[in-house]
């Protein structure tokens, strides 16, 4: 007998067991037990899975077929048996286990590849939000929606130019920061991912950005302003580019799938944001957790000219590099 989790990539068919306690049956932050189990099962390429157990509803969205047979039916021939009652590597029986279970989900949240800020600081806020809203009916796209009206009230409080509503400002991005984290954190958490997401995730992250770094220009006055739309408006452009080519090539908004021309041989992000390359440590300063936590202190200070220097420089190294990576793939040396 093997359990939920075991790696099954073999078996096209599995035969799901239960215990006696109904655990099955149990939503365990916001999906039953045994759906949990069935979506394990899909995305390790079972194709299909008879469940001996009393039926109920089930999601709509699984990758997998499930056929229900009586409890206590055996299982054909060489057919993997797996427990549907187990989250986590927890056997889920009442509320105690079941809270056991979400307590080990949430813990697993973590991108392997997350920046330092969501590693150190951010986790700490955004996992109690997920845990929260995922046994309610808001999704992630709503949170998303949620995330982004906050960062653009962020970026109208610089616009006040007072040392209150810059501190303000900068806290309420920090927190559209940790909000961030949650949509994804939920998505996967309930397994409801969506192109739309996908689209509507970045695209609202990028427009916050830009505007708090074209406010924070108007906050700081003179020539300030200038240099921060400049810069606003250079990021949109590179973005818009990267947006075009992940269209292109992946038919998705996901632009965790794009590549400069040095980084074509990587194939995940773990690869892209290698611990052990200077690299890493370079580009950490123009990831999205690192620069609202720091635009966050510099409002606090009163420096929404720090936000404008690191928002410009920020545009002016991904405007070469894009333009590099764009001549390149123009010459043909880019698949």
């Amino acid at each position: 007998m093997c359990y939920a989790g075991r790696h099954m990539a073999a078996a096209r068919h599995a035969h799901v067991i239960v215990g006696p306690d109904g655990g099955y049956r149990m939503r365990v932050a916001g999906v039953t037990a045994l759906e949990r189990v069935l979506w394990a099962l899909g995305r390790e390429g079972v194709l299909t899975a008879v469940v001996a157990a009393e039926p109920f509803p089930l999601r709509g969205d699984l990758p997998i077929l499930v056929a229900w047979v009586p409890d206590g039916t055996p299982a054909a021939e060489d057919v993997e048996m797996v427990r549907g009652d187990v989250v986590a590597g927890i056997v889920v029986r009442d509320r105690k286990s079941r809270r056991a279970a979400e307590v080990a989900l949430l813990a697993g949240l973590g991108k392997s590849f997350q920046g330092v800020t969501d590693a150190l600081i951010n986790h700490h806020f955004s996992r109690p939000i997920t845990d929260l809203l995922s046994s309610t009916p808001i999704t992630p796209n709503q949170v998303t929606i949620v995330s982004i009206c906050v960062g653009l009230a962020a970026s109208w409080l610089l616009l006040r130019g007072d040392a209150t509503s810059l501190a303000i400002g900068g806290v309420a991005l920090q927190i559209q920061s940790i909000l961030d984290s949650c949509d994804g954190e939920l998505a996967r958490l309930r397994f409801q991912y969506s192109k739309l997401g996908q689209w509507l995730d970045n695209i609202g992250d990028d427009l916050v950005d830009n505007a708090f770094i074209a406010c924070a220009g108007v906050a700081a006055g003179g020539a300030w302003t200038w240099i921060g739309v400049t810069a606003a408006v250079v990021r949109v452009m590179v973005a818009i580019a990267v947006f075009i080519e992940v269209y292109q090539t992946t038919g998705t908004g996901d632009v965790y799938q794009f590549r400069l021309w040095f980084d074509r041989d990587k194939k995940t992000m773990d690869d892209v944001f290698d611990a052990r390359s200077p690299r890493t440590w370079l580009r950490g300063v123009g990831r999205r957790d690192t620069f609202a936590f720091g635009w966050m202190l510099l409002c606090i200070a009163g420096l929404p000219a720090g936000v404008v220097v690191w928002g410009a420089a920020m545009a002016v190294m991904t405007a070469i590099y894009m333009s590099i990576h764009t001549v390149k793939r123009v010459r043909g040396r880019l698949s």
